[in-house]
């Protein structure tokens, strides 16, 4: 896409400020959101990217505050650590020749360190900065040419732009009446980073970069040793449950969270999560490992464990940072526990494709919900903000939340579920003018209404009178009903995409 399709896409006239731009672009943007469909089409997706395509070409085409649209983090980077300006010839925006993936959901930065031998200019005009920006794109992460832990930070400032994209769509002045705004972006971000980061790496051109194989088997199936280990504080139950552990025991996979592995023993006793002691294979082997195709076993290191390093079996740390070279200490109190592990995987598919419209589908997802979740706590959209900031004055109604149990009943159930559950409460324990015991009872105890009813102040007809100004003594009409029940279930929507 050039400068002119750009135009004609976005229906820029020649008169367009920059404001103007920016106005239709969230026009256009808006209809095509997933948000506005029923359901999520791969057309629809490309449709969107096709306008964020062209919204970046003109931000870059105008000034240099058109490139902050997308956020900082991307695409004016300055407060990152990054710099788009020119730093002398030898490093400035260049090409770079690397696999693209065309069908990746965002462009992202490449960055790069300024070199040791910087002129005392181009000192100057880099102003102590780390890196720099050599290009923009969908490039593959190459381990060959580009820093891993720069590469990280491409992959947040990717998430991150299009967390304020949109935050930009929402087109909210103030995010300040969003609960927990911080904590959830965070969480958001980090589901973001890890399907960004799928894009653009390829896993077995990478482990193939990384390390070599062990061995292989009858079949020519390559088998690799990966050094691994599990730790733990010493006095909490999974550091209780890695001392007793045997050398040569067998040990299992219990979970994926992200891109880590949870193990358990062979009593499926949870022993925590496994540690790689090379950070980049958390970004290959966990991706072949989702995609079935490769099969992978767990050993507790035999005392030596055929290396050269010493004590490694199960070792105490006063000190978590120096574990790969604690020895068998025997002090306790504020303790570590180390066990070091064999974790040998085998590969079974060698072509092996990630599914780009697939990870598209699923951050598209993710931008959904959270673009609801800005909607919904919008003050001009939110008619239960007055009360909610009430209720969270309360010492009382503030205690309340969902616990994880509450969170996998609401997704086994659904929220339609729930609803029918909370209307059937409403219905025949609070709408009659005389309830028996009104303010002593306890229903639903165990449910996520029975915590919502107590959080929202409509535990009886009394709290309905306090907080709600509805009268007791007087059954309640169809539409006062109604109203409880929308409040129960804006309380249990607000916990649950909290916590999920």
């Amino acid at each position: 896409m050039n400068t002119q399709d750009a135009i004609e896409l976005l229906g820029i006239a020649p008169e367009d400020d920059e404001r103007e731009i920016k106005r239709k672009y969230h026009k256009m943007i808006s209809r095509f959101h997933p948000d506005s469909l029923n359901e999520v089409g791969e057309a629809h997706i490309q449709r969107a990217q096709e306008i964020n395509e062209a919204y970046r070409i003109l931000s870059q085409s105008d000034s240099r505050e058109m490139q902050n649209v997308y956020g900082t983090e991307v695409y004016g980077t300055e407060a990152h650590g990054a710099d788009n300006h020119k730093s002398g010839k030898r490093e400035q925006h260049q090409e770079w020749s690397g696999e693209w993936n065309e069908a990746a959901f965002i462009p992202r930065n490449i960055y790069l360190h300024y070199s040791m031998n910087l002129s005392e200019e181009e000192r100057k005009e880099a102003q102590g900065k780390l890196y720099y920006q050599a290009a923009c794109g969908k490039y593959m992460w190459d381990p060959e040419e580009e820093d891993f832990a720069l590469f990280l930070t491409s992959i947040r400032h990717a998430a991150a732009a299009l967390l304020e994209r949109t935050e930009n769509a929402v087109n909210a002045e103030d995010l300040s009446s969003v609960p927990d705004l911080k904590e959830y972006r965070f969480r958001i971000q980090a589901k973001l980073f890890e399907y960004l980061s799928m894009q653009y790496v390829n896993p077995l051109l990478v482990l193939d970069s990384l390390m070599k194989p062990e061995s292989t088997d009858r079949k020519g199936q390559r088998i690799y040793r990966v050094k691994a280990f599990l730790a733990a504080e010493a006095a909490s139950p999974e550091g209780r449950l890695i001392a007793s552990l045997q050398s040569g025991e067998y040990l299992f996979p219990k979970a994926f969270h992200g891109n880590q592995i949870q193990l358990m023993n062979k009593d499926k006793q949870v022993l925590g999560y496994l540690h790689m002691e090379e950070d980049r294979l958390y970004f290959c082997i966990i991706p072949l490992l989702k995609r079935h195709a490769a099969q992978v076993k767990f050993l507790v290191q035999e005392e030596g464990g055929g290396t050269n390093e010493k004590n490694e079996g199960i070792n105490n740390t006063t000190n978590s940072s120096n574990f790969r070279n604690s020895g068998r200490g025997i002090k306790r109190g504020n303790n570590k526990l180390k066990v070091n592990i064999d974790f040998y995987f085998r590969l079974e598919d060698e072509n092996y494709t990630y599914n780009s419209s697939e990870l598209n589908l699923k951050i598209a997802e993710i931008l959904n919900g959270y673009e609801k979740y800005l909607r919904k706590y919008d003050p001009e959209q939110d008619q239960f903000c007055d009360l909610f900031a009430r209720l969270s004055r309360s010492n009382f109604r503030s205690r309340f939340r969902l616990k994880d149990k509450d969170i996998q009943y609401i997704r086994e159930k659904g929220m339609d579920t729930i609803r029918s559950h909370a209307s059937d409460f409403v219905r025949t324990r609070l709408a009659p003018a005389q309830i028996p015991n009104d303010g002593k009872q306890t229903p639903m105890r165990g449910h996520p209404v029975f915590l919502a009813q107590h959080a929202t102040g409509c535990c009886c007809r009394g709290c309905l009178y306090k907080w709600h100004r509805i009268p007791a003594g007087v059954r309640l009409t169809e539409e006062q009903q109604e109203y409880i029940v929308d409040v129960l279930m804006a309380w249990i929507e607000r916990e649950y995409n909290r916590n999920a």
